[in-house]
């Protein structure tokens, strides 16, 4: 059954912009995708409906569902919508949540973005994350957060987007380039160049490394943020001598040639629902280093492989330093893996985009049916 999906992404680049272009092109289904360019998030959330709304009404398509992401007023957009498009099954889309999401100083949150999310949430048919630590983080959050408002029975809604809730990992398109072997390591961070990704652990890291006068090669790449923090150039200045890449790669087999020149792939963010470039460097032959929490453990699938704790850290930037200069002298005596590679590059098969869709794909289609039987 070929349905005919119209697609809303608010903020049409980064994870979404990948997640969505490789399943459009990989899916069975017929696709419209509607895009807004990926800046001025916050906006996003509180405007983009009437954008949408505006352009959808003016399409002269039959749709069978509407798929969007976690960046838009979902509530607002089917209220604005038509009275054809009003009726279709909506599925909602999380890449993160306004509850969990690191704002300063800590601990708050932009109250009304969260609750925009709570509302799409509760006005999507079925809601999807791209991990369960994300699914979770919501959950937890949005209750301990509504409990205060004991005038309201936000409990029925939080239950209904529970059972509504599926986790759908999103699937990553790419054919990993030959790697060369190398006398000296090279050590690869690949995220947004902003505060939440945490760059400054990274390179207090790596500065520890140079004054202990280890042997390694940079690849920092990613694309900058609204506000890029000063540590970049500071660091691109203190570190010369080791950067190999550095910087937004012109393309996408720019980007995948750096990560399959990388040995130890490290993660230092502090806010991260999956986890794209990890699942990209492993499948590209890297070696992870990751810091124990977020989605990481459930990503490496630590619950049933505990011997990839092994990848894992915990602290800040010396205890980097300290994981990362053992495994550098693993390198040299050529014995970095202590268990198979293989086996954890088989068990990222599943985030493979090919591997992904046709659950998607089949998902929507049940929604569609139910729907139907509904009306009828």
């Amino acid at each position: 059954m070929t349905l005919n999906v119209l697609a809303i992404e608010s903020y049409y680049g980064g994870s979404h912009k990948a997640f969505l272009d490789s399943w459009v092109a990989e899916s069975e289904h017929q696709w419209t995708v509607l895009t807004l360019p990926a800046e001025n998030w916050k906006s996003r959330i509180r405007h983009s409906a009437y954008h949408f709304a505006s352009q959808a009404n003016s399409l002269q398509v039959n749709y069978d569902v509407i798929f969007c992401s976690d960046l838009i007023n979902l509530a607002e957009l089917k209220s604005l919508l038509s009275a054809e498009l009003r009726e279709l099954p909506c599925v909602l889309y999380f890449h993160e949540n306004q509850f969990s999401y690191p704002v300063h100083p800590p601990n708050q949150i932009d109250q009304h973005l969260a609750f925009c999310n709570l509302t799409s949430a509760v006005a999507a048919d079925q809601i999807w994350w791209n991990s369960r630590f994300n699914q979770q983080q919501f959950l937890s959050a949005a209750g301990q957060y509504t409990q205060r408002f004991n005038d309201y029975d936000f409990q029925s809604y939080l239950r209904k987007i529970r059972t509504d809730s599926h986790v759908f990992y999103p699937g990553v398109d790419l054919i990993a380039p030959a790697r060369t072997k190398t006398s000296v390591p090279t050590i690869g961070w690949a995220a947004r160049w902003e505060n939440d990704k945490a760059p400054h652990t990274f390179f207090k890291a790596m500065k520890i490394l140079h004054d202990a006068g280890c042997e390694f090669k940079l690849n920092v790449m990613g694309e900058p943020g609204d506000f890029t923090p000063e540590c970049f150039s500071d660091a691109q200045m203190q570190l010369t001598d080791h950067i190999h890449r550095w910087g937004y790669q012109d393309s996408r087999q720019q980007y995948l040639s750096g990560l399959a020149e990388i040995d130890f792939f490290v993660s230092t963010a502090i806010h991260e629902f999956f986890g794209l470039s990890v699942v990209e460097a492993v499948l590209c032959g890297a070696y992870p280093v990751l810091p124990q929490r977020l989605a990481y453990p459930e990503v490496m699938q630590l619950h049933r492989f505990p011997e990839r704790s092994q990848h894992f850290y915990q602290g800040g930037a010396p205890a980097l330093a300290q994981h990362l200069q053992k495994l550098i002298m693993r390198f040299k005596k050529q014995c970095v893996w202590q268990t198979p590679q293989v086996e954890l590059i088989d068990s990222f098969q599943q985030y493979r985009i090919c591997e992904c869709v046709p659950m998607m794909d089949q998902q929507l289609t049940s929604i569609v049916s139910k729907n139907h039987q509904k009306s009828h």
